[in-house]
């Protein structure tokens, strides 16, 4: 047979390569199991998120009553500006004035 060196040469490349498929595959897992890690984790943000919307909103509602307010994009977050003028920077935090 002619061909059997180039057969035997094309069988463990196909062995190296199936090798390195099942490693690839292992890794693929692996970054599923982190995704889906990474998606409950983004979930719980959001659900946290939304927690600090709604006490941000019955906390205007409590102290201004029904009032406009808009959100305005800035930098990398929202600041909320209040129909009285008032704005509520993302990145301004101060202390509690009720402590």
């Amino acid at each position: 047979m002619k061909l059997q060196k180039q057969w035997n040469d094309r069988l463990k490349l196909w062995a190296e390569g199936s090798k390195l498929r099942a490693e690839g595959a292992k890794l693929w897992a692996e970054g599923d199991k982190l995704w889906a890690e990474g998606a409950k984790l983004w979930a719980e943000g959001s659900k946290l998120r939304a927690e600090g919307d709604k006490l941000w909103a019955d906390a205007i509602l409590e102290v201004y009553g029904n009032i406009k307010l808009e959100w305005k994009f800035r930098d990398i977050d929202f600041d909320c500006e209040l129909e009285n003028g008032e704005i509520y920077r993302w990145d301004d935090v101060q202390k509690d004035e009720t402590a």
